[in-house]
């Protein structure tokens, strides 16, 4: 999961943005604690991203 984060920092870094990898990481873990509890009640999760 650290590396996708640290990707995710790095491709907003590239549009001008300010990201820390750390709080991609707990973004990302935090959704997907999301949808691993959503999987295990058998639903869904959409997620919109604008």
């Amino acid at each position: 999961m650290r590396d996708l984060a640290e990707s995710w920092s790095a491709h907003c870094a590239e549009d001008g943005e300010v990201s820390d990898a750390e709080v991609a990481d707990a973004i990302l873990g935090d959704l997907a604690a999301l949808v691993s509890g959503a999987r295990q009640q058998s639903q869904g999760v959409y997620c919109w991203v604008a």
